[in-house]
């Protein structure tokens, strides 16, 4: 930089100078006062259309795809405001005309609004076409603070400081000056980038419908992935763009690495062990998993950590990725979800062992939710103490109704035992007293 480097306290002069004109602040009055007139002429206009025409003002927000009439209501909501200010915009510029008065704020004003009821318009018809939570979300996100940043830089560009204010000199880091424009390049570009690529990811889970559960993990599994692929490339790019030296980065970072490494070693092997999960599919969601003896179901798939439901009380719980590798972990729909029980029965002796068997395999048969393919299994065991023992075995294709099944099960098979007199028997001891006569 051969000039003089730009401070503040130069930006701050001009544009006092420029905001202590009289034409500036008149017109500045006028664009307020038009503001507060449009805002209040819009609830105004907007009750009284709600009165004569309620069919086509009223709706209802609700995640739902909008009927034509609720359209028309979000529409006419949308621009109602924006437009009546830009009407009185238009009459005060022909008015000015006419005294020949200077109306160079009057014109970005006007220009202002026009983008305003454009965006509103957009934003009306994103409203039309997909979910309106996210819209409603993005809104705060995305568009107004884009609207903003444009308001402030035409505002800036009208009193000729914006390009002397994006040049001033912050820090000087690696004997490059660090800019305002650089800064606001670094953190607001990373902002976007960050909400845009959270926004891909929730549109491509709403409109890739996977055909099975299988496939909605590996559906969930890739968009992660490509989620932290574009934020990688983001960071990468914005960094190239505000001309971060590499060299330097390299440099910091291979004097951090070691310390980091031992700082964040947890986090480090949490962030491979996820990327092994992904890649490798061991873990998909949806699945049925069983880890430090407790049955839950995996919810979602993360770089650092896995969210699993608990199956015993519906609560979430977050396990580091690596647990997952150094614990044994048993999964009951890692190539399909069969799930094999087993119920276990003790009769008396004087039972008949084939009509115990059959009624084993009935009850099985006739309870629904049993798996007839592979059919159940019945097995005369052993000859026990006080008691002759059976096992019935069988299949469910979900291994969270499994306790339920073996409840109702037990509930037939007493019925069924009760009605046949079949004896379950409970085991018995002989108890010898001896006297022992002292001598």
């Amino acid at each position: 930089m051969k000039n003089k480097v730009i401070t503040f306290s130069d930006i701050l002069v001009k544009q006092s100078i420029f905001l202590a004109r009289s034409d500036i602040q008149i017109q500045s009055l006028i664009i307020f006062i038009s503001l507060i007139t449009g805002w209040l002429l819009s609830k105004v206009i907007w009750n009284w259309l709600h009165q004569k025409i309620p069919q086509f003002t009223t709706f209802i927000w609700r995640d739902e795809k909008l009927e034509p009439n609720e359209y028309i209501a979000l529409f006419l909501q949308s621009i109602d405001f924006p437009l009546i200010t830009l009407i009185l915009l238009n009459l005060i510029e022909a008015f000015l005309n006419s005294l020949n008065s200077t109306k160079g704020l009057i014109n970005l004003g006007k220009e202002i609004v026009v983008v305003y009821l454009i965006l509103r318009c957009l934003l009306a018809f994103l409203y039309g076409t997909f979910p309106l939570n996210i819209i409603r979300e993005y809104q705060w996100k995305i568009f107004y603070p884009l609207f903003t940043l444009f308001v402030l830089r035409k505002i800036l560009e009208l009193s000729g400081n914006f390009q002397e204010f994006s040049q001033v000199v912050l820090i000087k880091l690696f004997n490059n000056y660090v800019t305002i424009q650089s800064i606001f390049v670094l953190f607001i570009g990373l902002y976007f980038w960050l909400v845009i690529v959270t926004l891909l990811e929730k549109l491509l889970i709403i409109f890739i419908k996977p055909k099975t559960a299988s496939d909605k993990g590996e559906i969930q599994a890739s968009i992660l992935l490509l989620r932290y692929f574009l934020i990688t490339l983001g960071i990468v790019l914005i960094l190239g763009y505000v001309g971060v030296d590499g060299r330097a980065v390299t440099a910091i970072s291979g004097g951090l690495s070691v310390g980091i490494g031992f700082a964040l070693k947890e986090i480090i092997s949490n962030f491979f062990s996820g990327i092994i999960l992904l890649f490798e599919k061991i873990l998909t969601p949806g699945d049925i998993i069983s880890i430090e003896g407790q049955t839950c179901e995996v919810k979602e798939l993360g770089i650092r950590a896995t969210t699993v439901r608990m199956t015993t009380d519906n609560s979430e719980k977050i396990i580091p990725n690596q647990r997952f590798f150094t614990e044994d972990v048993t999964t009951y729909t890692g190539t399909n979800n069969l799930v094999y029980c087993s119920l276990l029965v003790g009769v008396g002796y004087d039972s008949n062992p084939e009509l115990i068997i059959n009624l084993l395999l009935e009850i099985a048969y006739n309870n629904k939710r049993v798996l007839k393919n592979p059919s159940p299994i019945a097995f005369f065991l052993n000859f026990g103490d006080s008691s002759l023992n059976f096992e019935l075995k069988f299949w469910l294709d979900d291994v969270n109704i499994r306790k339920g099944v073996i409840s109702e099960l037990n509930c037939t098979l007493f019925k069924e035992f009760t009605d046949n007199n079949i004896e379950i028997p409970y085991p018995q001891r002989d108890i010898h007293i001896k006297n022992i006569k002292k001598s």
